[in-house]
């Protein structure tokens, strides 16, 4: 099955705020109650291992993806204070702050645009991205996973999807979990309701971006070509690990230094964290 880099309504200019926040709520909401990323923090603990400060950079964030159970799962599991910080190029600012509000010592958020391909040097840390990178060309992917190696930081990439029609077959039957989700999800919003059972554009969004992110999602063996020209500098993991609600389990890559690589530190731009501590 080819990989076509098709359009997902809620990245679109045109996609009203109110459906695309409401979509990354159900996701969310879906995520946390089933625990779905709780497979990531060996692959996770790996990456920090090879970080130069105990620092998660989320690039992506969306309404705070897997944090709210993932963070504490984490910092349970390592022998040092994680801190993480949540970015996103149109961060949800409001969904991130409660996110934040969990553990505002440790967590926080950038409120501006934090561009994927060019993250500022401020921004140290494990480099994260969880059910986003399809999003991405593939010129544009790559360009993503050199930035880190530029940056001598470690990136590490997790995705419930894949490109498989029982992948597919699986997103018609979790899109309509939204019309029991919405009223579950705090802080509430009227335009949520109205959105899903009045005009049930969630739900209609969640399906369709669920069944175009399968087609957009890259192989194992399409990872390992994107990085296989990096590995002078870094060592790469491809892998899968087991997930609570899906049977086709959770995809991951993970990158970091090695001990002989030589990578190009580059300057950046500042940032202005909110919502905790840096």
């Amino acid at each position: 099955m080819r990989r076509r880099q098709l359009i997902e309504i809620h990245e679109q200019a045109w996609c009203p705020a109110a459906v695309r926040e409401g979509a990354t709520d159900c996701l969310q909401l879906i995520a946390v109650i089933g625990r779905q990323f709780r497979g990531a923090v060996d692959p996770l603990r790996r990456a920090l291992a090879h970080a130069d400060v105990p620092r998660i950079v989320d690039l992506g964030a969306g309404a705070g993806g897997p944090w709210r159970t993932l963070y504490p799962a984490l910092q349970e599991a390592t022998e040092r204070p994680i801190r993480l910080v949540l970015t996103d190029l149109y961060p949800n600012v409001s969904a991130l702050q409660a996110v934040c509000a969990q553990a505002p010592e440790s967590i926080s958020f950038v409120a501006g645009a934090v561009d994927a391909t060019n993250v500022p040097v401020e921004l140290s840390g494990v480099r994260t991205l969880f059910t986003s990178f399809h999003h991405f060309a593939p010129a544009t992917a790559q360009a993503i996973l050199q930035d880190a190696v530029d940056a001598r930081q470690p990136i590490a990439l997790f995705e419930q999807t894949h490109r498989s029609l029982a992948a597919m077959l699986f997103m018609v039957v979790l899109a309509p979990i939204a019309f029991l989700a919405v009223p579950l999800i705090r802080p509430f919003r009227w335009s949520r309701l109205f959105w899903t059972y009045l005009i049930p554009a969630i739900p209609f969004v969640l399906l369709f971006d669920g069944i175009v992110s399968c087609w957009r999602t890259y192989t194992a063996a399409e990872l390992r070509e994107m990085t296989a020209g990096m590995h002078e500098a870094y060592e790469w993991e491809v892998g899968r690990v087991r997930t609570a609600l899906s049977p086709l389990g959770m995809s991951y890559l993970i990158g970091y230094p090695n001990e002989g690589g030589e990578g190009r530190k580059k300057e950046g731009d500042s940032v202005a964290m909110s919502g905790g501590g840096r």
